[in-house]
């Protein structure tokens, strides 16, 4: 029985490690930076969610809204990294349901075989109107030849998204990294 909570806490372990941040840093550009504590850093695309001062019995959402410096670069937006992978937006087809082609690029040393996250679509104001989950790169474990190696770039998956009901014009595009998959 001894050995139940040190199973336990290993097993939690990769669960409760996650980035915590520091620190904000404002570059000499203007942009903001957040530094985390496992030696990462991101722009500050989005607002913090401000507090509302009605009851705490509400449970209305907050609705995602980009900062001055997200409108201002949008490049910002469109591409992501994590762990060596750079996603990068390169054509978005204005149909409905809007089309999305990214690029996937391995600066990493380790084969990549599969690499998940978000696209969200904001207005021209910097409100988000849709997000979704995408899978960006997919390779089979046993079809060597599928998977994203070193140095290499490739189209990932095309990525469907309906158009938001009241947005006129074009969207702007965020891609956002969860995981990247190894072999």
């Amino acid at each position: 029985m001894k050995a139940f909570p040190l199973l336990l806490a290993l097993s939690l372990g990769p669960v409760l490690v996650q980035a915590a941040p520091l620190t904000q840093v404002t570059l000499a550009d203007g942009r903001v930076v957040q530094l985390n504590d496992d030696f990462s850093w991101e722009y500050l695309l989005i607002k913090p969610a401000k507090s509302s001062a009605t009851t705490q019995a509400s449970t209305a959402v907050a609705v995602p809204v980009l900062t001055e410096q997200a409108l201002a670069n949008p490049q910002l937006l469109s591409e992501a990294s994590r762990d060596g992978v750079v996603v990068s937006l390169d054509n978005l087809v204005a149909e409905d349901p809007y089309r999305l082609h990214f690029m996937v690029h391995n600066t990493g040393a380790r084969n990549v075989v599969g690499v998940r996250g978000y696209v969200s679509l904001f207005d021209e104001q910097g409100v988000q109107l849709a997000r979704q989950e995408a899978r960006f790169w997919v390779a089979e474990n046993r079809l060597p030849e599928t998977y994203l190696r070193k140095g290499q770039q490739r189209p990932s998956l095309e990525i469907e998204m309906a158009k938001p009901a009241g947005l006129n014009g074009q969207p702007l595009v965020r891609v956002e990294i969860e995981e990247v998959l190894f072999r």
